[in-house]
C-alpha cells in the first residue's frame, strides 16, 4: 500500500495514493477540512515520507466527476490500495501535480 500524509492548517492525516494513467492521485471524501482547504488554496502540504516533519506544497485539483471518481475506485479496488470499499457514494479524487 501506497501511503501519504498530510497537513492543512492544524489537521494532519493519511491517505493511500496510486498513480493512475500517469497521474497521482487519491480518494476522499468530499466534506472534509482538507477539501475544503484544497478548493481555497489549490494545494496541500504533503510527504511521502511518513516518518519526516517536512512536507512539501503540491498543486492538487479535486474532481467530483462521477464517473472519473469510479475508474479511480475500481483501480485502487483491484490493487488493494484504498480506505474505501464501499462504493463512491461522498467520494472526489484528488489529483495531484507533480
Amino acid at each position: 500500500q501506497s501511503l501519504i500524509k498530510f497537513r492543512h492548517e492544524n489537521f494532519k492525516g493519511i491517505f493511500h495514493y496510486i498513480v493512475f494513467e500517469e497521474n497521482f492521485v487519491a480518494l476522499s471524501e468530499v466534506n472534509t477540512g482538507k477539501i475544503r482547504y484544497i478548493k481555497s488554496h489549490g494545494a496541500l502540504d504533503v510527504s511521502f515520507d511518513l516518518q519526516s516533519e517536512t512536507y512539501d506544497v503540491m498543486s492538487c485539483d479535486v474532481i467530483e466527476d462521477p464517473d472519473y471518481v469510479q475508474k479511480v475506485y475500481d483501480f485502487m479496488l483491484s490493487q488493494d490500495n484504498t480506505y474505501f470499499k464501499n462504493g463512491i457514494e461522498g467520494l472526489c479524487v484528488l489529483k495531484f501535480h507533480k
